[in-house]
C-alpha cells in the first residue's frame, strides 16, 4: 500500500501496490523496433562513463536536455546525470555524497532525492525534490573556460517543511514533489503527490489547477502533455492515467483491452499514443487514441535480460525513440519509434 498522507515520502515514490496478473494486451504498436540499454549494466552504483560503465542508483525520471541527451533524475546517488543515445553519462550536479539543500554553482550545491525534471526551451532545468519538499531550478550559465555549467537556486517551497499553502513561492509548502513539466506560456507545473494536486508556479506565486476537491487524483505520480496539449496525468494510486484542460476539467482516459498496474510515468507521442511505464506489470504499453492498449516493451515477467524490465518509473519521446527509465535494473534503456 502507500502510505499515509503524512509519511508519503517513506517510499520515496518507489511504491509498491499490491500486483494483480497483468491483463493480456495487443501486440507491440507497428513501427518500433527492439529495446536496447543504453546505460547501465544492472548494478547499482555511482559511476561516469560509456553504456556499461556507467552506473546509477534507481533513474526514476527523465527530461529532454539536448538533440540526442536527457537529463535523468538519479535519485539514491542524489544527483541529475546526461544520458547521450551513444550511452556517454556524465553528472550535472549532486552525487551520493551530496545530499542536501545548497544553492549556488553546481560544483558545491546539494540536492536530495530529486525526482521529477523537466528542461525549458532556454535550457533552464526544473526539479521536484521529494524529500526536501522543494522545487529547485539549474539555469544555464558558461564558466571561464567556455564550457557549459548551471547555477542552482531554489524556485518554490523550504528545504524539510512539508505543506499545503498557496501563494508567494517562497512561503509556499509542497508535500513530496514528484514532477515537473514547463508550460507553454512559462510557467512550471508540479505533480504534488503528498497532496494530491496538480500545482502551478507563474509570476512568483504557486497555485493548484487540477485536485482541489478531494478524490480527484489519490497519487498523481508523474505528467506529461499529449500530442494534442492536452495534460496527461499518472494517477498511480488509482491504477487510472487521467487529463486536465482548464475547459474540460479531469477526466479519465479511456483503455480497451487491458489493465494498469502502477502507472508510474507517462509520455506523449506526436501520433497521439500514450505511452505508460507500467511498474507493477514490468512493461511499458501504448494506448492508441481509441484507447486500445499494446505492447510495447518489457517482457511482463521481471527481469534484467535484454527485453526484460524491472518495474519501469519513467518514458519520454525524445530523438525518434521513447527512453525508459528502468527502475530496479539501475539502467536506461531506448526502443526506436518509427
Amino acid at each position: 500500500m502507500f502510505p499515509t498522507p503524512h509519511r508519503r515520502l517513506a517510499l520515496l515514490t518507489v511504491v509498491a501496490l499490491a500486483a494483480t496478473a497483468p491483463v493480456a494486451c495487443s501486440e507491440r504498436p507497428k513501427g518500433s523496433g527492439p529495446m536496447r540499454v543504453v546505460a547501465g549494466n544492472g548494478a547499482e552504483g555511482f559511476a561516469d562513463g560509456t553504456g556499461e560503465a556507467a552506473r546509477f542508483r534507481k533513474p526514476i525520471r527523465l527530461a529532454a536536455l539536448s538533440p540526442d541527451s536527457i537529463v535523468v533524475a538519479d535519485i539514491f546517488n542524489h544527483a541529475l546525470r546526461e544520458v547521450s543515445l551513444d550511452g556517454r553519462v556524465r553528472t550535472i550536479v549532486g552525487g551520493p555524497d551530496r545530499k542536501g539543500h545548497r544553492d549556488g554553482p553546481a560544483e558545491e550545491a546539494q540536492i536530495s532525492s530529486p525526482h521529477g525534471v523537466a528542461v525549458s526551451p532556454d535550457g533552464v532545468i526544473a526539479v521536484a525534490e521529494a524529500s526536501n519538499h522543494t522545487i529547485r531550478l539549474l539555469t544555464p550559465a558558461r564558466g571561464t573556460d567556455g564550457t557549459a555549467r548551471y547555477v542552482v537556486s531554489t524556485l518554490a517551497g523550504a528545504p524539510g517543511q512539508e505543506g499545503l499553502v498557496e501563494g508567494p513561492a517562497a512561503e509556499a509548502r509542497f508535500n513530496s514533489p514528484h514532477a515537473t513539466l514547463w508550460d507553454r506560456d512559462g510557467s512550471l507545473l508540479v505533480a504534488d503527490i503528498g497532496n494530491a494536486r496538480i500545482r502551478r508556479i507563474r509570476g512568483g506565486r504557486v497555485e493548484t489547477v487540477a485536485g482541489a476537491e478531494k478524490g480527484v487524483f489519490t497519487y498523481p505520480m508523474d505528467i506529461a502533455f499529449g500530442a494534442d496539449g492536452t495534460l496527461l496525468v499518472a494517477d498511480a494510486g488509482a491504477n487510472l492515467i487521467r487529463t486536465w484542460t482548464a475547459a474540460d476539467g479531469v477526466r479519465t482516459l479511456r483503455v480497451v483491452g487491458g489493465a494498469l498496474h502502477t502507472p508510474h510515468g507517462v509520455a506523449g507521442g506526436s501520433d497521439g499514443r500514450v505511452y505508460v511505464a507500467d511498474m507493477d506489470a514490468h512493461e511499458v504499453i501504448a494506448i492508441a487514441r481509441d484507447g486500445r492498449v499494446g505492447h510495447f516493451a518489457g517482457s511482463g515477467e521481471k527481469g534484467s535480460g535484454p527485453q526484460q524490465l524491472s518495474r519501469p518509473a519513467a518514458v519520454l519521446v525524445h530523438a525518434g525513440h521513447l527512453w525508459i527509465a528502468d527502475l530496479d535494473n539501475h539502467r536506461i534503456a531506448v526502443v526506436p519509434l518509427g
